[in-house]
């Protein structure tokens, strides 16, 4: 059975600015009395906290002392600063969100219609989908905020009271059937993760930035919102509400994907988290990244963009590894962007971060299979079955969000027989090919005969530049399984990491005897040079789009539409032009570009 919405109401109302002075109220029950006295303990202990009534979370608006304000902006009428610490270094994450400055009487209103409306949701509003909630909360806010609005503000006309209705309507819903003061965070395109460690009362939340200016470096910074522990069961509720999975003692992780945010939330409680309800919140991308991206960010090389897009086109199983929050996913979506778009391309996945439906509205013939979580879930079909089912669809590219479960037997099984179809690519965690073998190998139990059917393991990585706290994304290894002379687990590396250029820089094996860019070049009817040559010519188209992108200051250059595009017309030449060189291609490819860039 469907559990019913809990609207978030948060305990009685303590605004402070300089920390409270009036005394508890007689009439407060015992466990008001525990909240206030925590309240009042916290803005004592940490200073400038204010939360209005229709919130559970509390914001600190002072400024971090002795630290620098080194970058600010609006997210949806949220102010945010990012200020860096001149003793440590740490950054820390300023938000004021807008309606935390509202006027005094309109703060009052929402808490008045907040309640009302909690004792009124529609008749069977525990069965709607979020979004459809959200509309029939917002219609009904508008009616009630309309005519409260009359009354609190004579003489104010019929069109700015719709206005200001509308507005507090928005906030109403967000914190009352939405994700609260979280949602402006997870809006914001510069935040990846956010953090509620436990006991939420007692820690700042945090986030994980990414594209910020050099001098802000990246990484997880805490910020100055802290949740009530009413407003962190609360949001668990929603959760469990529109996952319409379990959480309990006996399940004490859930993980759910939150559509309308576009984010995957995992929460684990109790006795998992002796000290309560603990919750990770992982942003997925909206605009897919891309290998011209990657090449523009310096993840990734020149010279290693094409070369994926070449092994990717030769039809290479690869495996993409890593550490977690090394760009394993993203990278992996890029990938997918260089598969040609008549390509049919299945993806299995039990967290939805694949770009399956922009791949979709840009004519790729994707097929995205949602399969059960790892840690709990019972109402989808497990990643073994649907490679299973996959496997029956007809020719495919495969797709696996990560690799780690039966479903790798069934994947090597396929792949030896030849009835995994087209290129075969996932992700796994490991930091290294050895360690993607050893992983499995002896963790999965792949024989290690088996494991050759792997063509090529990717390692992405995290470095921290002259040991400092902040990191960048690299990918730090292109390797080749090592299949000729009978060995088992060795691996050739094709492009390895260079700490002084800070890239990936081109092996002897690469330069003159690689196994699989020779076995490309033999179906393809080329000698290694020319092989080599094609490599350089695709890496030069996704150079050139960098290139369009920096000096137009267009960034749609380096988006999945223009990375398409540019694919299809080089494909075209391709077929146009047969027997032409590498330089004659790209030259052709160049021309066609330019006039449509101009």
């Amino acid at each position: 059975m469907a559990e019913k919405p809990r609207i978030i109401s948060a305990p009685p109302k303590i605004t402070s600015h300089s920390g409270p002075k009036a005394a508890m109220p007689a009439s407060a029950t015992v466990s008001e009395a525990g909240t206030l006295q925590k309240a009042m303990s916290k803005v004592l202990r940490e200073g400038r906290l204010t939360r209005p009534g229709f919130s559970g979370a509390w914001v600190n608006l002072e400024f971090p002392r002795n630290a620098e304000e080194i970058h600010r902006y609006t997210v949806e009428g949220a102010r945010v600063r990012l200020f860096k610490s001149n003793e440590s270094g740490d950054l820390v994450y300023h938000l004021v969100p807008e309606e935390y400055m509202l006027p005094k009487y309109q703060t009052r209103m929402l808490v008045e219609v907040q309640r009302e409306l909690a004792g009124n949701l529609p008749d069977g509003a525990h069965l709607l989908k979020p979004a459809n909630l959200r509309e029939a909360m917002t219609a009904s806010a508008i009616d009630v905020l309309a005519r409260r609005a009359a009354s609190a503000v004579p003489g104010v006309s019929k069109d700015q009271e719709a206005v200001t209705a509308r507005k507090l309507a928005h906030i109403l819903v967000t914190y009352s059937v939405g994700l609260g003061v979280l949602e402006p965070l997870l809006r914001d395109p510069n935040v990846q993760d956010v953090y509620v460690d436990a006991p939420a009362e007692e820690n700042p939340v945090h986030v994980t930035l990414g594209k910020l200016p050099v001098e802000a470096g990246s990484g997880k910074c805490a910020t100055n919102i802290t949740l009530s522990e009413e407003e962190a069961q609360g949001l668990l509720a929603r959760f469990r509400m529109q996952s319409g999975r379990p959480f309990s003692e006996a399940m004490p992780v859930l993980e759910t994907d939150l559509e309308e945010l576009s984010t995957r939330v995992t929460v684990i409680g109790k006795p998992l988290s002796p000290s309560g309800v603990a919750m990770a919140l992982r942003r997925h991308a909206t605009d897919p990244w891309t290998l011209p991206k990657f090449v523009q960010n310096r993840n990734v090389s020149q010279l290693a963009a094409g070369l994926l897009w070449f092994l990717i086109d030769g039809r290479s199983t690869m495996l993409v590894a890593g550490s977690r929050g090394a760009g394993k996913t993203s990278l992996l979506g890029a990938m997918m962007l260089e598969l040609p778009r008549e390509q049919r391309i299945l993806t299995i996945e039990d967290t939805l971060e694949l770009p399956c439906p922009e791949m979709q509205r840009l004519g790729y013939k994707v097929q995205s299979l949602y399969v059960r979580s790892a840690i709990g879930g019972t109402s989808e079909l497990g990643a073994d079955d649907a490679l299973r089912v996959s496997l029956r669809l007809g020719e495919s590219a495969i797709v696996l969000g990560e690799v780690r479960g039966q479903e790798t037997r069934t994947l090597y099984e396929a792949m030896r027989s030849g009835s995994a179809g087209s290129a075969v690519l996932g992700t796994i965690h490991g930091n290294s090919p050895r360690s993607v073998f050893e992983r499995i190998v002896y963790d999965l139990g792949i024989p290690a005969k088996a494991f050759n059917a792997t063509d090529i393991v990717v390692i992405s990585g995290l470095i921290r530049p002259g040991g400092g706290k902040g990191y960048v994304r690299r990918v730090t290894s292109i390797a080749e399984v090592a299949k000729e002379g009978g060995k088992e687990g060795e691996f050739n590396e094709l492009l390895a990491y260079d700490p002084q250029s800070d890239g990936l820089a081109p092996t002897d094996i690469y330069m003159n005897r690689s196994e699989r860019i020779r076995a490309i070049a033999e179906q393809w009817g080329m000698s290694y040079k020319e092989a080599l040559g094609n490599i350089q010519a695709r890496g030069e188209i996704k150079a050139a789009l960098c290139t369009a992108a920096q000096r137009t200051g267009r960034k749609d250059f380096l988006s999945a539409s223009w990375n398409a595009r540019a694919n299809a017309r080089y494909w075209e030449l391709v077929e146009g032009m047969k027997g032409a060189d590498n330089a004659a291609l790209v030259g052709s490819w160049r021309a066609w570009f330019d006039r449509l860039a101009a």
